[in-house]
């Protein structure tokens, strides 16, 4: 769906900044902030697809394409914190509307106009979304989409809430295994986080601050190895007089879910899916026509999320939903290591080369000087 941008030079650009440009990334995420999962400056990059989504399904006009990424690097480089890009993106879809019908200002285009294009387009005829670890990938491509019924570890999870509540603690993965339940959202930006922290149950039973308190780096979950992340909760366990054996049936078992996990590069996956298949009840398009307030603000309303967790249970063959697969911020940050490693060996060899010559400088002055004495000491 967003596969054609990608090959775009103006996206790959804004994308490198992205990744490399902390005006692009260093900003506030106060507004952001989520129970679920960890946000930091990823979600530049989150937002950016966000944006790169909404123009595909209500604009599509590879014509305005330039000028709507120009607009996104203004706001990228002039606004602070992230909540405002967000409201200036939705801003800008108008804007792009408004060149789309040839009009040259808003007031030139009916406000019933605009309503109808963004209600059509993107709620009526729009998506909702269901992030998905990009281990499945394949499968759900060449068989469906069939909810929880896929390679897992459950039948084993199911005992680690025993296990807990046995020590007198809160049941820790919130998940009841039983269901066949998943979840869409129309929230863009947060199904890429869905599909980065996937399954969110395991990453909960990690970073649990019930358990570990408040203190705990929740950004290494996205970044270090299982011997790592596992170190609050094999703390946790021998502060509670956890068995050896229930200690090492809890450990195996996250070992055996990150090296599944893991199994293959991690890409952010989604499902995409018409609304009409997962939710019937939308906000009726006369509520917003009715709204008095400037059409921004309607706009930036209509294209806000609404809805964070939609049940559903059915099976989806591979007619219902189209995948969109992008690069997970932190393959980015793996390659960045890559290139200060690459830096740092040149950099060692170019001194390794230079201690070689010093020393061979060393060993000759060291024999003249020898030469020079025995000479002497000749006559």
């Amino acid at each position: 769906m967003l596969n054609e941008y990608f090959s775009n030079n103006e996206v790959l650009k804004v994308i490198k900044e992205i990744k490399t440009n902390n005006k692009y990334f260093s900003k506030s995420t106060n507004n952001l902030s989520n129970s679920f999962v960890y946000i930091s400056e990823e979600v530049a990059l989150y937002i950016f697809y966000d944006a790169l989504f909404k123009f595909k399904i209500i604009i599509d006009d590879n014509n305005l394409l330039i000028e709507y990424i120009s607009g996104i690097e203004k706001l990228y480089k002039k606004v602070d914190n992230f909540e405002d890009i967000k409201y200036g993106i939705n801003k800008l879809i108008c804007k792009m509307l408004i060149n789309k019908y040839e009009m040259k200002d808003i007031n030139s285009i009916s406000k019933e106009t605009i309503i109808n294009h963004i209600y059509d387009k993107y709620i009526s005829n729009g998506y909702f979304i269901h992030g998905f670890n990009s281990i499945y990938l394949q499968d759900i491509k060449n068989k469906g989409f069939y909810p929880e019924k896929y390679e897992n570890y459950y039948d084993r999870f199911k005992r680690v809430d025993e296990i807990f509540e046995k020590y007198g603690q809160m049941p820790v993965l919130d998940k009841d295994f039983s269901l066949n339940d998943i979840y869409f959202t129309d929230d863009f930006i947060m199904s890429c986080y869905y599909s980065i922290y996937a399954p969110l149950f395991y990453y909960k039973l990690l970073y649990s601050e019930i358990l570990y308190g408040n203190r705990i780096r929740k950004d290494n979950y996205l970044l270090s190895d299982c011997d790592t992340l596992t170190r609050h909760l094999k703390r946790f366990m021998n502060n509670n007089s956890f068995s050896e054996d229930d200690k090492k049936y809890i450990l195996d078992l996250v070992k055996d879910q990150w090296n599944l996990i893991h199994r293959t590069k991690n890409y952010i996956t989604l499902l995409v899916v018409k609304r009409s298949v997962v939710f019937n009840k939308e906000v009726k398009k006369e509520e917003y026509l009715r709204d008095n307030r400037d059409i921004y603000e309607i706009v930036d309303r209509m294209l806000s999320p609404k809805y964070n967790n939609l049940e559903y249970n059915k099976y989806l063959s591979t007619d219902d939903f189209e995948i969109i697969k992008l690069d997970n911020y932190y393959d980015i940050e793996e390659e960045k290591k890559e290139e200060i490693k690459v830096e740092e060996n040149t950099v060692n060899n170019k001194y390794g080369s230079i201690s070689i010559l010093l020393v061979v400088g060393c060993l000759l002055m060291s024999l003249g000087v020898i030469i020079s004495v025995l000479s002497i000491l000749g006559r």
